[in-house]
Protein backbone atom coordinates (compact mmCIF):
# COMPACT_ATOMS: atom_id res chain seq x y z
CA UNK A 1 0.00 0.00 0.00
CA UNK A 2 1.29 3.07 -0.93
CA UNK A 3 1.44 6.64 0.42
CA UNK A 4 0.98 9.40 -1.77
CA UNK A 5 2.63 12.57 -0.99
CA UNK A 6 0.49 14.50 -3.29
CA UNK A 7 -2.59 13.00 -1.50
CA UNK A 8 -1.37 14.14 1.82
CA UNK A 9 -0.66 17.60 0.65
CA UNK A 10 -3.92 17.76 -1.62
CA UNK A 11 -6.48 16.20 1.53
CA UNK A 12 -4.52 18.49 4.40
CA UNK A 13 -5.28 21.50 2.16
CA UNK A 14 -9.19 20.03 1.90
CA UNK A 15 -8.99 20.44 5.99
CA UNK A 16 -7.88 23.96 5.95
CA UNK A 17 -10.65 24.58 3.41
CA UNK A 18 -13.07 23.22 5.08
CA UNK A 19 -12.13 25.10 8.69
CA UNK A 20 -12.32 28.61 7.05
CA UNK A 21 -15.94 27.88 6.46
CA UNK A 22 -18.14 28.88 3.53
CA UNK A 23 -15.90 31.25 1.75
CA UNK A 24 -13.83 28.38 0.79
CA UNK A 25 -16.11 26.48 -0.87
CA UNK A 26 -15.34 26.47 -4.15
CA UNK A 27 -11.99 25.71 -3.12
CA UNK A 28 -13.15 22.99 -1.06
CA UNK A 29 -14.95 21.47 -3.93
CA UNK A 30 -12.04 21.03 -6.43
CA UNK A 31 -9.80 19.79 -3.77
CA UNK A 32 -12.39 16.87 -2.61
CA UNK A 33 -12.58 15.84 -6.32
CA UNK A 34 -8.82 15.67 -6.76
CA UNK A 35 -8.68 13.47 -3.63
CA UNK A 36 -11.14 11.09 -4.54
CA UNK A 37 -9.74 11.08 -7.81
CA UNK A 38 -6.48 10.09 -6.06
CA UNK A 39 -8.14 7.14 -4.25
CA UNK A 40 -10.26 5.82 -7.27
CA UNK A 41 -7.96 2.97 -8.34
CA UNK A 42 -5.33 2.76 -5.12
CA UNK A 43 -5.65 2.64 -1.26
CA UNK A 44 -3.49 5.12 0.23
CA UNK A 45 -1.85 4.84 3.94
CA UNK A 46 -0.73 7.70 6.23
CA UNK A 47 1.36 7.17 8.81
CA UNK A 48 1.30 10.52 11.43
CA UNK A 49 4.81 9.79 12.98
CA UNK A 50 7.07 10.79 14.98
CA UNK A 51 6.09 14.45 17.17
CA UNK A 52 8.02 17.21 15.77
CA UNK A 53 7.77 20.66 17.50
CA UNK A 54 7.98 22.93 13.72
CA UNK A 55 5.50 20.80 12.14
CA UNK A 56 2.28 21.41 13.14
CA UNK A 57 -0.29 23.28 10.76
CA UNK A 58 -3.94 23.24 9.76
CA UNK A 59 -3.53 22.51 6.16
CA UNK A 60 -1.07 19.39 6.94
CA UNK A 61 -2.83 16.60 7.45
CA UNK A 62 -0.17 14.69 9.57
CA UNK A 63 -0.77 17.26 11.85
CA UNK A 64 -4.65 16.73 11.89
CA UNK A 65 -3.52 12.88 12.61
CA UNK A 66 -1.43 14.06 15.40
CA UNK A 67 -3.74 15.71 17.30
CA UNK A 68 -6.37 13.27 17.17
CA UNK A 69 -4.01 10.58 17.86
CA UNK A 70 -4.61 8.35 14.62
CA UNK A 71 -1.39 6.45 14.34
CA UNK A 72 -2.18 5.18 11.03
CA UNK A 73 -4.84 6.32 8.37
CA UNK A 74 -5.96 4.47 5.43
CA UNK A 75 -7.86 4.96 2.91
CA UNK A 76 -9.52 1.93 0.89
CA UNK A 77 -8.94 2.47 -3.22
CA UNK A 78 -13.00 3.67 -4.22
CA UNK A 79 -13.17 6.10 -1.24
CA UNK A 80 -16.28 8.14 -2.34
CA UNK A 81 -16.25 11.43 -2.06
CA UNK A 82 -19.13 12.04 0.70
CA UNK A 83 -16.58 9.27 3.26
CA UNK A 84 -13.25 11.58 2.24
CA UNK A 85 -15.43 14.47 3.18
CA UNK A 86 -16.83 13.43 6.78
CA UNK A 87 -13.10 12.51 7.16
CA UNK A 88 -11.95 15.57 6.43
CA UNK A 89 -14.63 17.82 8.10
CA UNK A 90 -13.94 15.35 11.33
CA UNK A 91 -10.08 15.88 11.30
CA UNK A 92 -10.29 19.87 11.54
CA UNK A 93 -13.00 19.95 14.01
CA UNK A 94 -14.05 17.72 17.08
CA UNK A 95 -16.47 15.40 15.63
CA UNK A 96 -16.22 11.79 16.05
CA UNK A 97 -14.19 9.83 13.47
CA UNK A 98 -16.49 8.46 10.98
CA UNK A 99 -17.04 4.97 10.66
CA UNK A 100 -16.83 3.81 7.33
CA UNK A 101 -15.69 0.37 5.60
CA UNK A 102 -13.54 2.38 3.70
CA UNK A 103 -11.42 3.97 6.56
CA UNK A 104 -9.29 1.73 9.03
CA UNK A 105 -7.81 4.10 11.92
CA UNK A 106 -4.89 2.95 14.13
CA UNK A 107 -4.67 4.83 17.17
CA UNK A 108 -2.01 5.96 18.88
CA UNK A 109 -0.95 3.89 22.28
CA UNK A 110 -1.33 6.05 24.93
CA UNK A 111 1.57 5.92 27.37
CA UNK A 112 0.68 6.85 30.72
CA UNK A 113 2.57 6.14 34.33
CA UNK A 114 1.59 2.67 35.85
CA UNK A 115 1.60 3.52 39.47
CA UNK A 116 -0.36 0.32 41.09
CA UNK A 117 1.83 -2.17 38.89
CA UNK A 118 -1.49 -3.15 36.78
CA UNK A 119 -0.94 -5.34 33.48
CA UNK A 120 -0.74 -3.40 30.03
CA UNK A 121 -4.16 -4.03 27.97
CA UNK A 122 -3.41 -6.93 25.29
CA UNK A 123 -2.64 -5.53 21.96
CA UNK A 124 -4.94 -7.44 20.25
CA UNK A 125 -8.00 -5.96 22.72
CA UNK A 126 -10.98 -4.58 20.58
CA UNK A 127 -11.29 -1.75 22.88
CA UNK A 128 -9.66 1.59 21.18
CA UNK A 129 -7.37 3.45 23.34
CA UNK A 130 -9.03 6.72 24.70
CA UNK A 131 -8.95 9.97 22.17
CA UNK A 132 -6.92 12.64 23.93
CA UNK A 133 -7.39 16.04 21.71
CA UNK A 134 -4.74 18.89 22.14
CA UNK A 135 -5.78 22.02 23.70
CA UNK A 136 -7.35 23.04 26.52
CA UNK A 137 -10.53 22.84 28.38
CA UNK A 138 -12.17 25.89 30.13
CA UNK A 139 -13.96 24.91 33.59
CA UNK A 140 -15.46 27.36 36.05
CA UNK A 141 -13.55 28.15 39.01
CA UNK A 142 -15.49 25.78 41.30
CA UNK A 143 -14.66 23.43 44.01
CA UNK A 144 -14.16 19.53 43.27
CA UNK A 145 -17.09 18.04 45.26
CA UNK A 146 -16.62 14.68 43.53
CA UNK A 147 -14.15 11.78 44.66
CA UNK A 148 -12.36 10.38 41.62
CA UNK A 149 -11.39 6.97 41.63
CA UNK A 150 -7.95 8.09 40.11
CA UNK A 151 -7.49 9.99 43.36
CA UNK A 152 -4.02 7.99 44.34
CA UNK A 153 -2.27 8.95 41.18
CA UNK A 154 -3.15 12.60 41.03
CA UNK A 155 -1.86 12.60 44.60
CA UNK A 156 1.46 10.93 44.17
CA UNK A 157 1.67 12.86 41.07
CA UNK A 158 1.07 15.95 42.87
CA UNK A 159 3.08 15.45 45.56
CA UNK A 160 6.02 14.27 43.23
CA UNK A 161 5.64 17.96 41.19
CA UNK A 162 5.65 19.77 44.97
CA UNK A 163 8.87 17.64 45.94
CA UNK A 164 10.53 18.26 42.73
CA UNK A 165 9.75 21.94 42.47
CA UNK A 166 10.92 22.80 46.03
CA UNK A 167 14.35 21.55 44.92
CA UNK A 168 14.28 23.42 40.92
CA UNK A 169 14.46 20.04 39.87
CA UNK A 170 12.47 21.50 36.74
CA UNK A 171 13.48 18.22 34.54
CA UNK A 172 11.24 15.84 37.25
CA UNK A 173 8.61 19.00 38.03
CA UNK A 174 8.07 18.52 33.80
CA UNK A 175 8.13 14.89 33.31
CA UNK A 176 5.64 14.53 36.54
CA UNK A 177 3.25 17.39 35.19
CA UNK A 178 3.19 15.15 31.74
CA UNK A 179 1.91 12.23 33.12
CA UNK A 180 -0.39 14.37 35.38
CA UNK A 181 -1.73 15.91 31.75
CA UNK A 182 -2.15 12.48 30.04
CA UNK A 183 -4.04 11.24 33.00
CA UNK A 184 -6.54 13.74 33.02
CA UNK A 185 -7.25 12.12 29.59
CA UNK A 186 -7.05 8.44 30.16
CA UNK A 187 -9.79 9.05 33.33
CA UNK A 188 -13.57 7.77 32.42
CA UNK A 189 -15.47 10.64 30.53
CA UNK A 190 -17.38 10.90 34.06
CA UNK A 191 -14.78 11.71 36.01
CA UNK A 192 -12.82 14.05 33.66
CA UNK A 193 -14.28 16.89 34.17
CA UNK A 194 -13.36 16.85 37.97
CA UNK A 195 -9.44 15.33 37.49
CA UNK A 196 -9.26 18.01 34.67
CA UNK A 197 -10.26 20.87 37.34
CA UNK A 198 -7.62 19.37 40.20
CA UNK A 199 -4.90 19.42 37.45
CA UNK A 200 -5.64 23.14 36.12
CA UNK A 201 -5.02 23.85 40.20
CA UNK A 202 -2.21 22.20 40.12
CA UNK A 203 -0.52 23.69 37.33
CA UNK A 204 -0.46 27.11 38.59
CA UNK A 205 1.00 30.24 36.73
CA UNK A 206 4.70 29.95 39.29
CA UNK A 207 5.00 26.36 37.89
CA UNK A 208 3.93 27.46 34.24
CA UNK A 209 6.37 30.02 34.25
CA UNK A 210 9.02 27.79 35.70
CA UNK A 211 8.34 25.16 33.20
CA UNK A 212 8.39 27.55 29.63
CA UNK A 213 12.04 28.99 31.61
CA UNK A 214 13.19 25.06 31.83
CA UNK A 215 12.36 24.09 27.95
CA UNK A 216 14.43 27.29 27.24
CA UNK A 217 17.44 26.17 28.54
CA UNK A 218 17.07 22.42 27.56
CA UNK A 219 15.90 21.97 24.39
CA UNK A 220 15.56 18.02 24.83
CA UNK A 221 12.62 19.04 26.60
CA UNK A 222 10.51 21.38 24.71
CA UNK A 223 8.41 18.76 23.16
CA UNK A 224 6.91 17.87 26.57
CA UNK A 225 7.01 21.06 28.03
CA UNK A 226 4.86 21.95 24.54
CA UNK A 227 2.61 19.19 25.25
CA UNK A 228 1.73 20.56 28.74
CA UNK A 229 1.59 24.07 28.10
CA UNK A 230 -1.16 23.68 25.25
CA UNK A 231 -3.06 21.38 27.68
CA UNK A 232 -3.07 23.99 29.83
CA UNK A 233 -4.89 26.81 27.74
CA UNK A 234 -5.30 30.72 27.93
CA UNK A 235 -2.94 31.11 31.39
CA UNK A 236 -0.28 29.43 29.66
CA UNK A 237 -0.69 31.20 26.22
CA UNK A 238 0.08 34.51 28.30
CA UNK A 239 3.07 33.23 30.01
CA UNK A 240 4.15 32.34 26.21
CA UNK A 241 3.69 35.12 24.70
CA UNK A 242 5.24 37.00 27.41
CA UNK A 243 8.22 35.00 27.52
CA UNK A 244 8.79 35.77 23.26
CA UNK A 245 8.25 38.74 24.03
CA UNK A 246 11.55 39.49 25.06
CA UNK A 247 13.75 38.00 22.11
CA UNK A 248 14.33 39.16 18.59
CA UNK A 249 15.49 35.46 17.07
CA UNK A 250 12.38 33.32 17.09
CA UNK A 251 15.11 30.30 17.47
CA UNK A 252 15.38 29.88 21.41
CA UNK A 253 11.81 30.13 21.47
CA UNK A 254 10.64 28.66 18.85
CA UNK A 255 8.67 25.76 20.53
CA UNK A 256 6.70 28.70 22.22
CA UNK A 257 5.88 29.40 19.07
CA UNK A 258 4.79 26.08 17.29
CA UNK A 259 2.95 25.44 20.43
CA UNK A 260 1.15 28.77 20.29
CA UNK A 261 0.33 27.97 16.71
CA UNK A 262 -1.47 24.90 17.78
CA UNK A 263 -3.76 26.47 20.57
CA UNK A 264 -6.96 28.63 19.67
CA UNK A 265 -7.02 30.39 22.82
CA UNK A 266 -3.93 31.95 21.93
CA UNK A 267 -5.37 33.72 18.90
CA UNK A 268 -7.45 36.37 20.67
CA UNK A 269 -3.76 37.37 23.03
CA UNK A 270 -1.89 37.12 19.36
CA UNK A 271 -3.61 39.77 17.58
CA UNK A 272 -2.76 42.81 19.45
CA UNK A 273 1.29 41.91 18.51
CA UNK A 274 0.53 42.34 15.18
CA UNK A 275 0.28 45.64 14.99
CA UNK A 276 3.02 46.48 17.92
CA UNK A 277 5.66 49.11 17.58
CA UNK A 278 8.27 46.34 17.80
CA UNK A 279 8.87 44.56 14.68
CA UNK A 280 9.87 41.43 16.30
CA UNK A 281 6.37 41.12 18.13
CA UNK A 282 4.69 41.58 14.89
CA UNK A 283 7.01 38.74 13.27
CA UNK A 284 6.59 36.10 16.16
CA UNK A 285 2.51 36.77 16.02
CA UNK A 286 2.07 36.77 11.89
CA UNK A 287 4.02 33.68 12.26
CA UNK A 288 1.94 32.00 14.95
CA UNK A 289 -1.50 33.03 13.69
CA UNK A 290 -0.92 32.47 10.27
CA UNK A 291 -0.16 28.55 11.23
CA UNK A 292 -3.43 28.39 12.59
CA UNK A 293 -5.04 30.50 9.54
CA UNK A 294 -7.11 32.64 12.01
CA UNK A 295 -10.05 34.42 9.71
CA UNK A 296 -9.51 37.32 12.49
CA UNK A 297 -5.80 37.81 11.59
CA UNK A 298 -6.09 37.98 7.66
CA UNK A 299 -6.89 41.68 7.62
CA UNK A 300 -3.82 42.90 9.70
CA UNK A 301 -1.77 40.42 7.77
CA UNK A 302 -2.50 41.92 5.22
CA UNK A 303 -1.15 45.28 6.42
CA UNK A 304 2.10 43.94 7.46
CA UNK A 305 2.91 43.43 3.74
CA UNK A 306 3.62 47.31 3.88
CA UNK A 307 5.80 46.84 7.16
CA UNK A 308 8.98 48.85 6.76
CA UNK A 309 10.90 45.87 8.60
CA UNK A 310 11.78 43.25 5.66
CA UNK A 311 11.69 40.13 8.33
CA UNK A 312 7.96 41.36 8.97
CA UNK A 313 7.02 41.46 5.38
CA UNK A 314 8.44 37.81 4.87
CA UNK A 315 6.42 36.50 7.63
CA UNK A 316 3.30 38.15 6.75
CA UNK A 317 3.78 36.33 3.23
CA UNK A 318 4.42 33.06 4.24
CA UNK A 319 1.11 33.47 6.87
CA UNK A 320 -0.91 34.27 4.15
CA UNK A 321 -0.03 31.95 1.62
CA UNK A 322 -1.16 29.02 3.99
CA UNK A 323 -4.43 30.80 3.62
CA UNK A 324 -7.29 29.01 1.12
CA UNK A 325 -5.93 30.35 -2.34
CA UNK A 326 -8.63 33.14 -2.30
CA UNK A 327 -7.07 35.00 0.37
CA UNK A 328 -3.49 34.43 -0.42
CA UNK A 329 -2.92 34.32 -3.89
CA UNK A 330 -3.64 38.18 -4.04
CA UNK A 331 -0.93 39.33 -1.37
CA UNK A 332 1.64 36.70 -3.52
CA UNK A 333 1.15 38.58 -6.38
CA UNK A 334 1.73 42.10 -4.87
CA UNK A 335 4.89 40.34 -3.36
CA UNK A 336 6.40 39.06 -6.36
CA UNK A 337 6.11 43.06 -7.25
CA UNK A 338 7.19 44.26 -4.13
CA UNK A 339 10.34 47.20 -4.31
CA UNK A 340 12.39 45.41 -2.02
CA UNK A 341 14.46 42.22 -3.47
CA UNK A 342 14.35 40.23 0.06
CA UNK A 343 10.60 40.45 -0.04
CA UNK A 344 10.07 39.07 -3.81
CA UNK A 345 12.13 36.56 -2.62
CA UNK A 346 9.84 35.78 0.28
CA UNK A 347 6.75 35.75 -2.39
CA UNK A 348 8.27 33.57 -4.37
CA UNK A 349 9.60 30.84 -1.14
CA UNK A 350 6.00 30.65 0.00
CA UNK A 351 4.99 29.92 -3.37
CA UNK A 352 7.36 27.34 -3.84
CA UNK A 353 7.08 25.76 -0.31
CA UNK A 354 2.90 26.03 -0.62
CA UNK A 355 2.92 24.37 -4.72
CA UNK A 356 0.36 27.09 -5.90
CA UNK A 357 0.16 26.05 -8.88
CA UNK A 358 -2.41 28.81 -9.98
CA UNK A 359 0.60 31.28 -9.00
CA UNK A 360 2.89 28.95 -11.88
CA UNK A 361 2.07 31.77 -14.79
CA UNK A 362 2.56 34.85 -12.50
CA UNK A 363 5.67 34.03 -11.06
CA UNK A 364 6.75 33.40 -15.06
CA UNK A 365 5.81 37.02 -15.63
CA UNK A 366 8.18 37.79 -12.59
CA UNK A 367 10.81 36.33 -14.04
CA UNK A 368 10.71 37.93 -17.06
CA UNK A 369 11.01 41.34 -15.29
CA UNK A 370 12.89 40.33 -12.94
CA UNK A 371 17.03 42.31 -12.99
CA UNK A 372 18.30 40.80 -9.76
CA UNK A 373 20.07 37.98 -10.28
CA UNK A 374 19.60 36.00 -6.79
CA UNK A 375 16.36 37.02 -6.80
CA UNK A 376 15.85 35.59 -9.86
CA UNK A 377 17.32 32.33 -9.06
CA UNK A 378 14.99 31.89 -6.08
CA UNK A 379 12.23 32.41 -8.38
CA UNK A 380 12.90 29.99 -10.47
CA UNK A 381 13.43 26.98 -7.73
CA UNK A 382 10.06 27.92 -6.39
CA UNK A 383 8.45 27.50 -9.92
CA UNK A 384 10.52 23.52 -9.56
CA UNK A 385 8.33 23.30 -6.57
CA UNK A 386 4.79 23.09 -8.18
CA UNK A 387 3.49 20.38 -9.18
CA UNK A 388 1.20 21.78 -12.14
CA UNK A 389 0.72 21.30 -15.57
CA UNK A 390 0.89 25.06 -15.31
CA UNK A 391 4.67 24.80 -14.00
CA UNK A 392 5.87 22.82 -16.77
CA UNK A 393 4.76 24.84 -19.23
CA UNK A 394 6.28 28.10 -17.80
CA UNK A 395 9.67 26.34 -16.97
CA UNK A 396 9.68 24.90 -20.82
CA UNK A 397 9.34 29.01 -21.88
CA UNK A 398 11.76 29.82 -20.15
CA UNK A 399 14.05 27.51 -21.44
CA UNK A 400 12.82 27.61 -24.96
CA UNK A 401 12.82 31.63 -25.04
CA UNK A 402 16.33 32.45 -26.72
CA UNK A 403 17.52 36.07 -25.81
CA UNK A 404 18.19 37.66 -29.70
CA UNK A 405 18.78 40.87 -30.76
CA UNK A 406 15.36 40.86 -32.28
CA UNK A 407 13.80 39.16 -29.08
CA UNK A 408 14.98 40.78 -25.89
CA UNK A 409 12.37 39.70 -23.79
CA UNK A 410 13.94 36.04 -24.18
CA UNK A 411 16.86 35.06 -21.92
CA UNK A 412 20.31 34.46 -21.54
CA UNK A 413 22.25 31.01 -21.72
CA UNK A 414 22.95 31.09 -18.55
CA UNK A 415 19.60 31.52 -17.32
CA UNK A 416 18.35 28.75 -19.84
CA UNK A 417 20.80 26.46 -18.89
CA UNK A 418 20.52 26.90 -14.47
CA UNK A 419 16.19 25.87 -15.98
CA UNK A 420 17.74 22.79 -16.76
CA UNK A 421 19.80 22.07 -13.55
CA UNK A 422 16.52 23.31 -11.83
CA UNK A 423 14.06 20.80 -13.42
CA UNK A 424 16.51 18.23 -13.05
CA UNK A 425 16.84 18.77 -9.10
CA UNK A 426 12.87 19.01 -9.32
CA UNK A 427 10.70 15.22 -8.12
CA UNK A 428 8.20 16.82 -9.49
CA UNK A 429 6.18 15.32 -12.58
CA UNK A 430 5.92 18.84 -13.36
CA UNK A 431 9.97 18.74 -14.12
CA UNK A 432 9.83 15.51 -16.11
CA UNK A 433 7.33 17.23 -18.41
CA UNK A 434 9.12 20.17 -19.00
CA UNK A 435 12.56 18.18 -19.52
CA UNK A 436 10.96 15.91 -22.19
CA UNK A 437 9.51 19.09 -24.10
CA UNK A 438 13.56 21.23 -23.72
CA UNK A 439 14.88 17.95 -25.00
CA UNK A 440 12.73 17.78 -28.08
CA UNK A 441 12.24 21.71 -28.53
CA UNK A 442 15.58 23.13 -27.34
CA UNK A 443 18.86 23.55 -29.48
CA UNK A 444 22.07 23.63 -28.65
CA UNK A 445 23.36 23.59 -24.94
CA UNK A 446 20.09 23.66 -23.87
CA UNK A 447 18.23 20.64 -25.74
CA UNK A 448 21.79 18.56 -25.11
CA UNK A 449 22.32 19.46 -21.24
CA UNK A 450 18.06 18.11 -20.82
CA UNK A 451 18.90 15.11 -23.28
CA UNK A 452 21.25 14.05 -20.95
CA UNK A 453 19.79 14.35 -17.56
CA UNK A 454 17.39 12.03 -19.20
CA UNK A 455 19.79 9.79 -20.32
CA UNK A 456 20.87 9.81 -16.97
CA UNK A 457 17.81 9.00 -15.44
CA UNK A 458 17.09 6.20 -17.87
CA UNK A 459 20.31 4.55 -16.55
CA UNK A 460 19.34 4.66 -12.99
CA UNK A 461 16.31 3.63 -13.60
CA UNK A 462 17.54 0.33 -15.10
CA UNK A 463 20.26 0.04 -12.87
CA UNK A 464 17.76 0.57 -9.23
CA UNK A 465 20.12 3.89 -8.82
CA UNK A 466 18.99 6.67 -6.99
CA UNK A 467 16.18 7.81 -9.72
CA UNK A 468 14.27 4.85 -10.00
CA UNK A 469 12.61 5.49 -6.62
CA UNK A 470 11.28 9.30 -7.49
CA UNK A 471 7.91 9.26 -7.64
CA UNK A 472 6.07 9.42 -11.49
CA UNK A 473 9.29 8.41 -13.00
Amino acid sequence: MSTDPAFIASFGRLIAAYRTGPAAASEAAALLAEASGMVSEAPVSVEAGLFRSGEYDTANLRSHLLRRQVEVLTVAAGTSADALEALARALGGEAPLPESPSLAYEMVTQLVPNLHGSPPRPADSAEAPPLVLMGSHHFPEEEDHVASAFAAEIAALTAAIAEASAHGAWTDVLHEAQALVRLSGRVPEAERRTVAITVRRVLGRPLLRGIIEHAIRTPEEQARGAEVLQWRGAEAAELMIEAIRKTESPVPHQFLLDALARMPDAVPLLMPLLRSPYWHEARHAAEALGRQMAPAALPALKELLDHPEVRVRGAALESLSRYPAHHGTEALRLGLAHASPETRQDAARAIGRRGVGALAMPLLTALEGERDAATWSVMLRALGQIEAPEAAAAMSAIALRKRSFLSRRGFALGQRLEVVDVLAASPTRAARQALGRVSREAEGEVGAAARGELDRRDRNATSGGPAASRGGY
